[in-house]
């Protein structure tokens, strides 16, 4: 797996010229449609919001180190942590090996199993020990006590890590993803590290190709901007990585969190990537791959979706509160939320003045697909040595489409999500694993 970033300054050049053009022809739908100048003016905000972060977002470069720089890095202590609940024991069997596999392997694997009704007696029997040339790999099981728990149970354990990874269960980490992921520690200032989420199972079915294209254009785009300017918001739950001086230091206030009174359990992940921000630089690494699942059906997707909104409404609140007014990351917060509160608004007005509002509705829709399509190529970037180019175009293809379900059908279950914020119970594997292994063939690209 390979990010490409040839040829950046004529992509920006080209980037900003589209960028000129279609605030031209904002303008000029300002000017003429006198009825919807409010709804303009929001979508106007939204489009030069994109497009700086578009161009922004091609700054982000692999991070690398010097032949010094990395011997210290090469004697760091590296845990890493996979919270265990209801998984596929083909998948954490997966997961485990490639760990097992990586070319700058940890130190220590825990895995925290948190109350699984699944057993995983063979696997445990077959991985964990400590071996004469590779990782210590402990099991620990626990009552069921959210994600957080599981995570602690290895960060309050290992007083001489100097990073904690976290990983999930249905995720395999390419070859060099933990050596990657480590080189931004070169750099004291940087507390957190994102890796770049895959879909393992994207060419399953529609669903997940979707989901796949607009996951991996946010990672690219708005992530590659956050990570620019030392700001990332959300380190993946697939694969991030933790200065160990400061995950010791906030778990104590990562697992008393309350709002507005109540114990809070999701948006763990955001949490621990917010702790970070507060004591230094978080950042992504492009060339830190994890390869995870995505949801195959639409109950687990809708059930997914919704647990985050409930974690990332707290979160909103928390940034706009604690990161200074002069960050990106407070103005993305802002902004974001601002464009997501106008831009609902559209498809009411357009439906509540049919047929007047037409021709407002046919220049929106075109501007948006148009839109998607241009800054989508960054999709292009990520080259998988399982996808063919054909692939490639397709997934492309796919994301306007995934944009269109975002805005019409996730964007009620977020409102949903919202108003139903302090119900903090996992809503997925309750009864079991989700998502499991299926026959190489049947998950080969199309």
């Amino acid at each position: 797996m390979e990010l490409h970033c040839r040829h950046v300054r004529w992509y920006i050049v080209l980037g900003l010229a589209l960028s000129a053009g279609g605030l031209a022809r904002h303008v000029l739908f300002f000017a003429s449609l006198a009825h919807y100048r409010a709804l303009t003016a929001a979508w106007t905000v939204a489009f030069v919001f994109s497009a700086l972060q578009w161009v922004v977002s091609w700054r982000d470069r692999p991070w690398t180190v010097t032949s010094a720089q990395q011997a210290r890095l090469d004697r760091l202590r590296v845990t890493a942590n996979i919270p265990l609940y209801n998984e596929d024991p083909e998948l954490l069997d997966r997961c485990l090996y490639a760990l097992m596999n990586q070319t700058r392997p940890p130190d220590r694997i825990d895995v925290v199993d948190d109350g699984s009704s699944i057993g995983y007696t063979r696997l445990q029997q077959h991985w964990a020990g400590i071996r004469p040339a590779g990782p210590e790999v402990r099991w620990i099981r626990q009552r069921n006590a959210g994600k957080k728990q599981a995570q602690a149970a290895t960060f309050t354990s290992d007083p001489a890590a100097d990073i904690f990874v976290t990983i999930d269960s249905d995720t395999a980490l390419a070859a060099n993803a933990i050596e990657e992921g480590l080189k931004p520690f070169a750099r004291r200032k940087v507390m957190s590290v994102a890796g770049i989420e895959l879909a393992f199972n994207s060419g399953v079915n529609w669903l997940t190709r979707t989901v796949s294209a607009r996951s991996l254009f946010f990672q690219i785009v708005a992530c590659g901007a956050q990570s620019v300017w030392g700001d990332m918001l959300v380190n993946r739950g697939a694969f991030a990585l933790y200065r160990g001086s400061l995950i010791r230091a906030i778990v104590p206030a990562y697992l008393g969190e309350t709002f507005l009174g109540h114990p809070i359990q999701l948006g763990d992940d955001a949490a621990l990537t917010l702790f970070a921000r507060g004591r230094g630089r978080t950042v992504q690494q492009s060339t830190a791959f994890a390869l995870t699942m995505y949801p195959e059906t639409l109950s687990h997707h809708f059930r997914q979706w919704i647990r985050w909104m409930r974690g990332s409404t707290i979160r909103n609140c928390w940034r706009i509160r604690y990161l200074p007014i002069t960050s990106y990351g407070w103005w993305f917060t802002a902004l974001g939320t601002y464009i997501f509160l106008t831009t609902t608004l559209m498809p009411l007005m357009v439906a509540l003045t049919w047929p007047r509002s037409a021709y407002f509705a046919e220049g929106a829709l075109t501007a948006m697909l148009v839109w998607a399509y241009l800054t989508g190529l960054r999709i292009l970037a990520v080259h998988r040595s399982d996808e063919t180019w054909a692939y490639r175009i397709g997934t492309l293809f796919c994301y306007a489409p995934a944009m269109l379900w975002a805005t019409f059908v996730l964007r009620p279950l977020r409102f949903y999500g919202i108003a139903t914020f302090l119900r903090q119970g996992w809503t997925t594997r309750t009864a079991g694993a989700e998502v499991a292994i299926t026959p190489a063939a049947e998950r080969a690209p199309a």
